[in-house]
């Protein structure tokens, strides 16, 4: 049984991505849970408290989910972890029936312009996202599956915003083929 804390919580995560931080109110999320206003500011002195913790439960989760079982994953091949990390994400849109977009990718462009805090945990992110798929590309240069004419780190940056590029594209075309052909194009550029 949840605590009312982790119906605030679930609940705030699913409004935040279908309807965005700003759009969701403090009363949205009420109405959902059915926890009253004291209860949930018993537990979060603010909305923005609340979204933050939010972050961080997806961001771990994405990391334990994803990055763990694909770009982390040493003991499959860089070209094969690649091809995982690009299916997981495939398959995750899909199963959202290409709504919401990416989680991190919305609030990015939602709160990046209006909040510090906010935009500083979702660069870090980002960041750690494109070194982790920079690390998996020069491991594949060393073991020749990867060209080595080409900057790791300017194909990472490039993969990485292909990724949010096209679930966009996803996301508004009721469609996965830009993320598709895009990351089979990807790894076929850099493909030895």
């Amino acid at each position: 049984m949840s605590t009312s804390k982790e119906k605030v919580i679930d609940s705030a995560q699913e409004l935040f991505h279908f309807k965005g931080f700003q759009n969701t109110s403090i009363d949205d999320i009420i109405k959902s849970t059915g926890v009253t206003k004291s209860n949930l500011y018993y537990h979060f002195d603010s909305k923005e408290e609340l979204g933050l913790l939010v972050l961080e439960i997806r961001i771990r989760e994405y990391e334990q989910t994803i990055f763990e079982h694909t770009l982390a994953d040493k003991t499959i091949s860089p070209e094969k972890r690649l091809k995982l990390h690009y299916k997981k994400i495939i398959a995750y849109h899909k199963n959202l029936d290409f709504r919401c977009g990416c989680p991190f990718g919305n609030l990015a462009l939602e709160m990046s312009d209006i909040n510090e805090k906010f935009r500083v945990r979702l660069s870090e992110f980002f960041n750690n996202w494109q070194k982790m798929i920079e690390s998996c590309i020069k491991e594949g240069i060393r073991k020749q599956e990867f060209r080595d004419d080409i900057s790791p780190k300017a194909i990472s940056s490039i993969a990485l915003s292909h990724l949010e590029g096209a679930i966009m594209m996803t996301k508004t075309h009721k469609s996965i083929s830009a993320l598709s052909l895009g990351s089979k194009t990807i790894l076929k550029l850099i493909r030895k």
